[in-house]
């Protein structure tokens, strides 16, 4: 028996750390996450210090650069810029311009293998990352002012529970499976927040009110993690449905 939980709102990958995302209509997600998601990540091309957005001020524009996939490789683009090839020159010189010092966009371990050095993720973290609606939802009524995107906070999935739900639905998840089209996942734990949640990004202000509301009325966490179950295709539209 399972229970409806929602429909797939929001399919997302973000293929360089820290960098903008993508919104895609179908992904495949196997046993490491959404394809594509999180080969790469910046460093400073000095030092090879790994971007910590959350952690220093001189990394907190990294969100205002998009990230997408282009078959084996990754390309970036600035805002009112053209795509651009992640590793070449022209790259290299915009990221320079953007951040104020030189910047390296280099493969994580086991990642793509284009020859450059691998740099460490920023953390490790479970395969997929799922939010609701109904999370949103709650934290705009605790800031009605405040602009809640699910940019801010990076999910791969974001999920309509509808009206039904109230409050911080997929908290009360965790233990359980949850199928979402072909895949089905295992809901581990909440996706502890950290400062990223406040930082600006294109159309975003910057909040310090964010992750204080999340720590005081839902315990750090906003979001859940899960472990991959079964690999498969999920689209937009799809029907999520959690195991009893």
């Amino acid at each position: 028996m399972t229970d409806f939980a929602g429909k797939v709102t929001a399919l997302w990958r973000y293929p360089v750390s820290s960098l903008g995302g993508e919104r895609l209509e179908a992904g495949h997600i196997g046993p490491d996450g959404v394809a594509g998601d999180r080969r790469w990540g910046i460093a400073d091309a000095e030092t090879g210090g790994v971007a910590g957005p959350e952690r220093e001020k001189r990394w907190r524009i990294a969100p205002e650069v998009s990230a997408r996939l282009a078959g084996e490789g990754a390309e970036i683009r600035l805002a009112g810029g053209d795509w651009m090839r992640a590793g070449g020159e022209a790259a290299r010189a915009a990221l320079a311009a953007h951040f104020g010092f030189p910047v390296e966009i280099r493969p994580h371990p086991g990642g793509a293998g284009d020859g450059s050095k691998p740099v460490q993720p920023r953390y490790e973290r479970a395969a997929i990352h799922l939010l609701t609606t109904s999370s949103l939802a709650a934290l705009r009524r605790i800031l009605p002012d405040a602009v809640i995107d699910e940019r801010r906070f990076r999910p791969n999935l974001v999920l309509d529970t509808g009206d039904d739900a109230v409050g911080f639905a997929e908290t009360g998840w965790i233990g359980r499976r949850i199928g979402i089209g072909e895949a089905e996942l295992r809901i581990v734990e909440p996706c502890e927040r950290c400062a990223f949640t406040m930082i600006g990004q294109p159309d975003l202000p910057f909040d310090k009110r964010i992750l204080a509301a999340i720590s005081s009325e839902n315990g750090k966490g906003f979001g859940v993690l899960c472990s991959v179950v079964r690999p498969g295709t999920v689209a937009l539209g799809d029907e999520a449905r959690l195991s009893r």
